[in-house]
């Protein structure tokens, strides 16, 4: 158990950094002055916005045989995996439910139904029942062929009276099956960036991460690990843009590109924590992160929560107050006022870590 572990602080740091950049995204001081790199692609293409959500898929993915391992040994094997996979899903999906329910308050009957956590929990349902039911080929196999469905379906399949191909913002099959099971309940009319359809290539995001996590668990030398997870995300990060030429990156569809792209950058980038945590032995910098990284859902939640409640008022009147009467208004002054958020949830962070919580859905 010590030894997953001490493999599992690189994933702690990896995991910490992409809720920081979660909470960073999405609490500008004002939306209208935000640095566009800060700001989801409007539809094909990527910015640094659309790399944080697909970073945290995949470390949860990665993350996943060292859990299991974990129970295993704890259990003897012998433990309701299934149930607790599905119950975690459920209260993720709640969770989610609630966070948009707080967005929309006082009219909740407009609240939208999908969301970030709405699709983490079921993303993690479906990743965490195929790893516990197969081996590292099948889940390999079942990555590919969801990714390879899900584009053959936006690609080919004609609906509404459209020919196939015909992808746009207005008109992708993604957005109709969307309108047609949420009706109005989504971010936008006619569609919503965490969809049906595009959980499925989520999963196989995480499902890359299993496959990045197992190969951690074989090799306990970090010089394997690093080389393999450089390596593997090469590969993924190659596959990406080639595919990309005929299949566009687009975060609100979740495209198989866009799936392998951010596959790949993750498992470099964790590479890179491995190198510098456990290799080289810096670790004092991550210690922010690593906080993060024990409670990510629990802070994420308060983080969403809290931010939708100072919507209100309060953060108008703080942030033109403060940050905007020092630095002038602008986008210097929202980025300013998002990491001063982030570090008000790093000290809680740190807080419940020194105190022992261990807040688990």
């Amino acid at each position: 158990m010590s030894l997953d572990r001490q493999h599992l602080t690189a994933l702690d740091a990896l995991r910490g950094l992409s809720v920081a950049a979660m909470i960073l995204v999405n609490n500008p001081g004002d939306w209208n002055t935000v640095f566009p790199s800060l700001l989801h692609a409007d539809w094909n293409g990527w910015t640094f916005a659309d790399v944080v959500f697909p970073f945290f898929v995949f470390v949860m993915g990665c993350a996943m045989p060292f859990a299991f391992a974990r129970r295993d040994a704890r259990h003897r094997g012998e433990w309701r995996s299934a149930t607790r996979v599905l119950r975690r899903a459920g209260w993720l999906v709640a969770f989610g439910l609630v966070l948009n329910a707080a967005s929309a308050w006082p009219q909740i009957s407009d609240t939208r139904i999908p969301g970030v956590l709405q699709r983490l929990g079921v993303t993690y349902a479906g990743a965490a029942l195929i790893v516990r039911s197969s081996g590292i080929v099948m889940q390999a196999v079942v990555a590919v062929a969801l990714m390879a469905v899900h584009w053959a379906l936006l690609t080919f399949a004609p609906f509404a009276g459209s020919a196939a191909r015909a992808i746009t913002r207005d008109c992708n099959l993604s957005g109709l099956v969307d309108a047609r099971v949420f009706g109005s309940h989504t971010l936008a009319p006619g569609f919503d960036p965490e969809g049906i359809l595009g959980t499925a290539t989520a999963v196989a995001t995480a499902l890359l991460g299993a496959l990045a996590g197992q190969w951690m668990r074989r090799h306990h030398d970090h010089r394997k690990q690093i080389i393999g997870l450089a390596a593997g995300g090469g590969v993924a990060i190659l596959a990406g843009l080639l595919w990309s030429v005929v299949w566009p990156i687009n975060k609100s569809l979740w495209t198989g590109s866009y799936a392998l792209l951010m596959s790949g950058l993750a498992s470099g980038s964790l590479a890179v924590c491995v190198y510098v945590i456990d290799v080289r032995g810096l670790r004092r910098w991550a210690n922010p992160f690593l906080a993060l990284g024990v409670n990510p859902l629990a802070i994420y939640f308060g983080s969403e929560l809290v931010g939708h409640i100072m919507d209100r008022g309060a953060k108008s009147w703080l942030y033109w107050e403060t940050f905007a009467t020092v630095v002038g208004p602008g986008e210097v002054a929202s980025l300013l006022f998002a990491i001063a958020y982030v570090a008000c949830w790093v000290v809680i962070a740190i807080a419940l870590e020194r105190r022992g919580v261990r807040i688990r859905v």
